[in-house]
């Protein structure tokens, strides 16, 4: 089986190729810079790599991209530099993830396919009756508008919910929220939750980049993981902290 990633570059998305070929799956990545992945994967024979910016891809490019894969993951983000945060294109997120929902159901696959949007906790899921405190909201508020990838990630997550609903043949979705994102060496133990456990702005829990990965590999593998979180936004925490609040509670 087939998953492409788009974002494969970056911290968490090499860590996901990792855990799909880990578990023998086939692997299709459009990056940028080829060189800006490591040579176990550039040399790996399971991994397809098409050294391209995706925006800049047609539409036929990108129906072939997605053409026979099962599951279509976005690990996308806006470099941490002032042309990343505040450069074009702003909605970088966003128009990535129209365009490959859009070759997906021109290439009208049989059975729908899978795709994971990794989002953020910073994204209040107000679909599903999520609130927050005023002092969040006011917070997040001046992030929305300061702040250009913020307003991306959420733009790109309704799309989702707005645009691929329960009976959508084609498409099924889940956006993946972590919190604070941390490195760790190994996947370690973590908890899923339907909405957030603590404020990502006064509270912020902490996620592990691998654990985060994981997480995502399972959605693409498993059928039952993927029955419980699609059309869903899940948060993920290390678990370290639950554990913490059971101790003091």
């Amino acid at each position: 089986m087939t998953t492409l990633i788009v974002g494969a570059t970056g911290a968490t998305g090499q860590l996901l190729v990792e855990q799909l070929l880990a578990e023998s799956e086939h692997v299709k990545v459009i990056v940028r810079s080829i060189d800006r992945l490591p040579e176990a994967l550039r040399s790996h024979d399971r991994v397809s790599i098409t050294e391209a910016n995706l925006l800049d891809l047609s539409e036929t490019e990108l129906r072939q991209q997605a053409h026979g894969c099962r599951a279509v993951v976005s690990c996308l983000g806006h470099n941490l530099t002032l042309r990343g945060i505040f450069g074009q294109p702003k909605l970088l997120v966003t128009i990535a993830v129209q365009r490959l929902c859009r070759a997906i159901e021109l290439n009208e696959p049989a059975t729908p396919v899978k795709f994971i949007l990794m989002n953020s906790t910073g994204n209040q899921n107000t679909h599903a009756g999520e609130t927050v405190s005023i002092p969040q909201s006011l917070v997040i508020g001046m992030i929305r508008h300061l702040v250009p990838p913020h307003a991306d990630n959420e733009k790109a997550a309704a799309h989702l919910q707005s645009t691929y609903g329960l009976a959508h043949k084609m498409i099924e979705w889940t956006a993946v929220r972590p919190d604070a994102l941390v490195d760790e060496d190994s996947v370690t133990a973590y908890s899923t939750h339907p909405s957030p456990t603590c404020s990502a702005i006064f509270d912020a829990g902490k996620t592990s980049r691998i654990n985060v990965a994981r997480f995502m590999a399972e959605l693409v593998l498993e059928d039952e993981t993927w029955k419980q979180w699609k059309f869903q936004m899940p948060v993920i925490y290390n678990s370290v902290r639950e554990e913490a609040r059971q101790t003091i509670a």
